[in-house]
């Protein structure tokens, strides 16, 4: 039988009763209708986009602000199914045009769905008898929907900050597409192969010698500031994987000799490392996958400009992130079918009080600021000083080691990836933050316990590899000709237009077509987000919006212009 009951009120309404070692009526006994008015009637969402309710028992009270906030989303966070089946028997009509929801993990769908260019927060109304069941449950549920909105801010605020830079890489990376691999074609080809992450992290230092035994009996995928430190060692990984789109990347390759690994770069990243790289090299892309909140297939997100140089190139392959290199690297080894994925060199804390392994750039660069009064000690101390440090429990379980906000959302990502794959991941560092769902291991144990592979990882590798280029560039080449001529007419309608009113409509127009929106999105972003946020006068945004449509053709043609030389010597 279930925990709920559903009786009849003197007024002839329905009312539910919560039935344990106690009753609790979840709504009124006599007039549920007017006791949700009520309740409702004292409740202000102020500016606020989205309206979040603890409780749904039957519903009346989100029928009440829905007629009062009609066009605020309403999210109803229930705590028990069995009541939201109950309320769609027993008031459907209530429940209308509103997100249920009875766990965190639905939240997703409704979150990346939302622009949050103008988003204004939260209103949190608290349905008090359901609430009072279950106080901890929506107490979460409540914080998580606070997190995925400080998530989506800040990725908002990154795509302003370095959307324009992501675009003007992916062009001048675009012709690598045609004179190297894409990622898509190491999908699976290593089903059941070890994967190995080398990570920067102190604890490098201390087992990166027992790399070098299992290049031929894993993958190993050294993440861009880990390359130095194996080089130094004469230890050649399989892969390194670079992600970063600004110019100081390219100091953890400054020096590099041709050798065996493979540079994979993503579309973003800064042009000069994959331009010098002297080895093979490796493309692809960074897109987000979420299942959308009414449900079906996955959504796709991916990086600006990417569905767009895409249509003419082909797909290159995917690999999500979880905000480092790291996690991106993750991700690679879960497609390319590795199994068990091992960790090292992830600290994910300040081993030894020190930030990165000797021998990475970062280290390096300190080198030169020692003096008789200032050792590297020193420096790593003024570090983490300035950090917001925290106590977590240390590899092992022996006591604790010092972490830092920013290491343990790494942290927190990896516990919550590792507890939702199918293989197996071990985190043989050694040393640092303890990772909640791995099985910890030496080095040196896999080193002898994994036989060697048959093939090699290394001629899995080298035979993909011996496949780069894929087709002519000249469609892509066609439709950044197309895009440049259609930019230049833009530049000088928005000109036209900023002295006569009577051409906006014209400009509005070639700016909504479905080519250029795509393409222009990320220079009138920081536009868009100011408008949403802030009163304007139509005319002040009018003004505005055509000034950051002419910047912005103003930069994409020559970058486009661009790009076309460098496929045309891939011609």
């Amino acid at each position: 039988m279930g925990s709920y009951i559903v009786k009849k009120t003197s007024s002839g309404k329905h009312t539910l009763v919560y039935r344990n070692s106690r009753e609790v009526r979840i709504h009124s006994a006599y007039d549920p209708d007017r006791e949700a008015e009520r309740a409702v009637e004292g409740f202000s969402i102020g500016r606020a986009s989205m309206i979040a309710v603890s409780g749904v028992g039957l519903g009346y009270h989100l029928d009440c602000l829905r007629r009062k906030f009609p066009e605020k989303p309403i999210v109803a966070i229930e705590h028990d199914p069995e009541v939201v089946s109950i309320a769609q028997k027993t008031c459907p009509g209530h429940l209308a045009g509103v997100t249920v929801v009875t766990s965190a993990a639905a939240l997703q769908g409704i979150f990346e769905e939302i622009d949050i260019t103008g988003f204004r927060g939260i209103a949190h109304y608290m349905h008090r008898p359901s609430y009072l069941l279950y106080q901890e449950f929506y107490d979460s549920i409540i914080r998580e929907m606070g997190q995925y909105v400080s998530s989506k801010i800040s990725d908002l605020l990154t795509r302003v900050e370095f959307e324009e830079r992501w675009v003007d890489n992916i062009l001048a990376n675009t012709g690598h597409l045609y004179s190297s691999a894409r990622v898509i074609d190491l999908f699976g080809m290593f089903a059941g192969c070890p994967g190995i992450i080398v990570s920067a992290g102190p604890g490098l230092r201390g087992n990166a010698e027992f790399l070098r035994p299992l290049r031929d009996r894993a993958l190993i995928v050294a993440v861009d500031t880990a390359a130095p430190v194996l080089r130094r060692r004469n230890i050649v990984p399989h892969i390194i994987m670079t992600i970063d789109a600004q110019k100081y990347s390219i100091k953890h390759f400054l020096g590099r000799r041709p050798d065996d690994a493979a540079l994979l770069a993503d579309m973003v990243c800064c042009p000069q490392v994959v331009r010098s790289y002297r080895g093979p090299r490796i493309m692809s892309t960074t897109s987000k996958f979420y299942t959308p909140a009414e449900g079906g297939p996955l959504k796709r997100e991916a990086s600006p400009l990417m569905d767009w140089v895409e249509r003419y190139t082909g797909p290159i392959g995917d690999i999500q992130s979880g905000g480092s290199v790291a996690t991106s690297a993750f991700d690679l080894l879960l497609s390319l079918g590795c199994s068990p994925i091992i960790l090292v060199g992830q600290d994910l804390a300040y081993t030894g009080r020190e930030i990165h392994c000797s021998g990475t750039h970062h280290n390096d660069e300190w080198q030169t600021r020692i003096t008789r009064l200032m050792n590297l000690d020193t420096i790593n101390q003024g570090v983490i000083r300035r950090r917001k440090i925290k106590y977590v429990s240390a590899y092992g379980g022996a006591g604790t080691v010092i972490s830092d906000f920013v290491f343990d959302l790494y942290r927190g990502w990896f516990e919550d990836s590792a507890g939702r794959v199918t293989v197996p991941v071990i985190n043989a560092t050694e040393s640092g933050a303890r990772i909640a769902n791995t099985a910890e291991r030496t080095l040196s144990s896999l080193a002898e316990e994994l036989p060697a592979r048959a093939p090699l990882p290394g001629e899995v590798l080298a035979g993909v590899l011996a496949k780069t280029g894929r087709g002519s560039p000249e469609r892509l080449a066609g439709a950044m000709r197309q895009a440049v001529k259609e930019l230049g007419i833009l530049r000088e309608a928005a000109a036209r237009a900023m002295e006569s009113r009577e051409e906006t409509p014209a400009v509005e127009e070639m700016v909504n077509a479905k080519e250029m929106r795509v393409i222009l999105r990320p220079f009138l972003r920081k536009a868009h987000t100011f408008l949403a946020r802030y009163d304007v006068t139509p005319e002040e945004a009018e003004r505005m919006m055509l000034r950051d449509i002419r910047s912005a053709a103003g930069k994409l043609i020559p970058a486009l212009e661009r790009s076309m030389r460098e496929l045309k010597t891939r011609e």
